[in-house]
Order: structure tokens, then C-alpha cells, then sequence
């Protein structure tokens, strides 16, 4: 433990200067020493010093100690979702004087960083990761591989799934000791059409997540698996739905109301790429009912509900545009960039304005899409485009695009 550190807050804390505090006990030279930790001093001259700053040098490691020791257990409440237990440590941790003389600060703020992404609170996580990248500190291994997960996951709140992989993969294992982040790894893979990596990521993750009784990761990996497994053909459907079905009871058991509306959201899905547009309707209507009305999640669902509604002909077109005005301007008011860019695809698609749509896919969304990653918007929105040009016979336009897939 660096007591020149608990010399120094507490002597700055008093208003003292070094030749206040060490009048009568020892030299400035030597008080200035011990601060930086540049030398050994007697256990009497601490004793001095500490009755002079009104401080017992032992309580005070003690307390360092326990604050390190909140530290990691915050952390371990932040990986597991211990939601009671985050909030408790957080407000104490707030009240505490000791993180700056712990020499835990930095950690201190990852952990602050991360508890902002668990909150959907992008921008604050990434406000303090630019603050220290700004400071230069020198990070321990530790927390050097904590901080490229901390970035990879904003990354990947931030839609930019290349950006997230290269962060996740720079990851040392070894020093981390912290296998959560091949879950992460798993999701920006699957975001960025790399599928076999993204299984197999998202095996090791929830053979990680049972090995360390993670139940709520267990069903996040096995969510992912199950998507996954959805993408291959000869996988059965019917075996799927057993599983979905199985998690939603996991998910009511642990009371947890996000990964519910998460799962109804990926069942829809599945209906919907069957063209069961009705059960899909209504299972994304199902998940949007347990989800904030203005998040990311939330406008996921809307766009797959009206998307469901249209291409199914479950409701009017007025009630439709209806929705999809009411989406636009919640992306609007939230600044959520991919979404405003759906929505204004969905408002002139209900709108039957064809040649504004494929105008507005080719010189706004589709480059949106490519520069954040979206693979599955890209190659959705490059089939549209292949079809509108073969059908209106612009040859040239229609094998530029087969070209441009056939590339990637």
C-alpha cells in the first residue's frame, strides 16, 4: 500500500502545504519523497505526520482495501446483472473518498464506462473513454484488455461491428481472465456476416456463462445460438421454437422482462422470413409492449411490425403510415441515425413511391449501412435494388449491383 499517496490527499484535503505538514517531524525534500513514494520512512515519522493530519494510517489502508475489494465486486455484479447489488455498490463507491489514493481510479471509471453501456447511456461511456485516452495513463494488463471490451461493447451499441471486432480481438486473454467479451465477439461477427466465427464464439461464450452460473448470459448465448442456428437450412424450425419457448419460461422464472421481449422479438423474426407475417405481427406487437417506447429496441420491433403488417395486408395503409410517422419521430427526437433512415424507407415504401424509395436506398441508407456494418441491411438493400433495375430494365444499373454483391 503507497502511504505517500494517503499523505497527500489527506494533506492537500487540510490546506496544508509540505512545510506545514512537516514542521518540527522532517524536511520538505523528505515529505515530498514520500508522497511521490520515492522513499522509506520510519514508522515514527508516519505516526507524526498522520496525528498532524488528524488521520489513523491503518484505518485508512483498511478502507483502501475495502474499496478495492467493492471495486472488483462491482465489476462481477456488472458481468452477472446483478441489478440490486450494481445499483448498492455504485452509490457507495459515489460516496467514497478512497478511489483516488486506491490507485484504482482508472478502473474505477471503466467500470463507470460500463455501467452506462449496461444503461444504454452511450454517449457518457464514451465521453470517458475519450477522457482517458486524453490522459495517457499507464494501464496495468488488466486494464488495458478491460478497456478495449469496454470499447468493443460501445462499439457495438454504436452499430459499428468492424470497429467492435477489432477492439475484441486485440483482447489478451491471459491477462484479461474475463471471458465474457466472446460473447461480444460473437454478436459483432454475426452483424458483420462472419457466421461460422460468430458460432463459434457464442459456443465458448456460453460454455463460459454455465461454467460461471451467468444464468441470464446463459440465455443472451443461447438466443444468439439459436439465430444462428436459424440462418442454416437444414436446421428444423420446430426445434427452434421448443427452445424459444423454453427461454421465455427462463426469462419469466428470473422475472427478467428485457430478454422476454427480446426473445418474442427473434421468434417474430423467424415467422417472419416464413412469411407467417400474421404470427410475426403479432409476436414483435408482443415484444414492443415490454420495451421502452423510446429505445433502439423498441423502434427494432416497430419497423418489424409494420414491416410484418404491410407485406402481410394486416392493416391499413393509413394506420400503417400511422406507426411509421410515429417511429420517425421518435428516431428523430433519439438522433438514432439507422433508424430514421428505416423509417423514411418505410413511410415511402407505404407511401408507394417507388422511384423516391430506390433514390433515397442507393444515395443515403445504403452508404449508411456500409459505413456502420449493417451486412444484413447491405445485402437487403442490394436485392431491392437488383430487382427495381431488372424489372425496369436498367441493365446497366441492375449488373453494376450483381457485380458489387457478387465482390463481397
Amino acid at each position: 500500500m503507497d502511504i505517500g499517496k494517503i499523505i497527500k490527499f489527506y494533506r492537500e484535503k487540510s490546506g496544508m502545504t509540505q512545510v506545514q505538514l512537516g514542521k518540527g517531524i522532517c524536511s520538505v525534500t523528505h515529505i515530498s519523497k514520500i508522497e511521490l513514494g520515492q522513499t522509506h520512512c520510519s514508522n515514527e515519522i508516519i505516526t507524526l505526520l498522520a496525528k498532524r493530519l488528524n488521520i489513523n494510517i491503518e484505518t485508512e489502508i483498511k478502507t483502501i482495501k475495502a474499496t478495492n475489494l467493492r471495486l472488483e465486486q462491482w465489476l462481477e455484479a456488472l458481468i452477472m446483472q446483478w441489478d440490486q447489488e450494481i445499483e448498492t455498490i455504485k452509490q457507495e463507491l459515489e460516496r467514497s473518498d478512497h478511489i483516488a489514493i486506491s490507485g484504482r481510479l482508472t478502473f474505477y471509471k471503466l467500470l463507470k464506462a460500463r455501467y452506462y453501456l449496461l444503461h444504454e447511456e452511450n454517449d457518457r461511456a464514451g465521453d470517458i473513454l475519450s477522457d482517458i485516452r486524453s490522459q495517457d495513463t499507464l494501464l496495468s494488463p488488466f486494464e488495458d484488455n478491460f478497456k478495449k471490451h469496454v470499447l468493443g461493447i460501445l462499439h457495438l451499441r454504436n452499430q459499428e461491428y468492424v470497429k467492435a471486432i477489432d477492439s475484441l480481438k486485440s483482447i489478451h486473454n491471459d491477462e484479461y481472465n474475463n471471458s465474457e467479451y466472446y460473447y461480444h465477439l460473437a454478436v459483432a461477427y454475426d452483424n458483420n456476416n462472419g457466421k461460422h466465427m460468430a458460432y463459434s464464439y457464442a459456443v465458448k461464450a456460453l460454455k463460459y456463462f454455465k461454467k460461471t452460473n451467468n444464468f441470464l448470459k446463459v440465455i443472451d448465448s443461447e438466443m444468439l445460438l439459436l439465430i444462428l442456428q436459424s440462418q442454416e437450412t437444414l436446421h428444423d424450425f420446430h426445434d427452434r421454437l421448443k427452445k424459444y419457448n423454453a427461454l421465455i419460461q427462463t426469462c419469466e422464472l428470473c422475472n427478467n422482462t428485457p430478454r422476454k421481449a427480446t426473445v418474442l422479438h427473434n421468434m417474430a423474426y423467424e415467422y417472419f422470413t416464413r412469411s407467417d407475417y400474421k404470427t410475426a405481427g403479432g409476436l414483435y406487437k408482443q415484444s414492443m409492449v415490454l420495451k421502452e417506447k423510446e429505445s433502439d429496441k423498441y423502434l427494432l420491433s416497430l419497423e418489424g411490425y409494420i414491416q410484418s403488417c404491410a407485406r402481410g395486408k394486416l392493416v391499413s395503409d393509413e394506420e400503417l403510415l400511422k406507426d411509421a410517422m410515429a417511429g420517425l419521430h421518435s428516431a428523430k427526437r433519439m438522433n438514432a441515425s439507422l433508424f430514421i433512415h428505416l423509417f423514411n424507407l418505410t413511410v415511402l415504401l407505404i407511401n408507394s413511391d417507388e422511384e423516391t424509395y430506390v433514390s433515397y436506398l442507393k444515395d443515403h441508407a445504403l452508404p449508411f449501412f456500409k459505413l456502420t456494418g449493417h451486412i444484413f441491411l447491405i445485402n437487403r438493400s442490394q436485392k431491392e435494388l437488383f430487382y427495381y433495375y431488372s424489372k425496369t430494365e436498367q441493365l446497366d444499373q441492375a449488373v453494376k449491383v450483381a457485380h458489387t454483391v457478387l465482390e463481397h
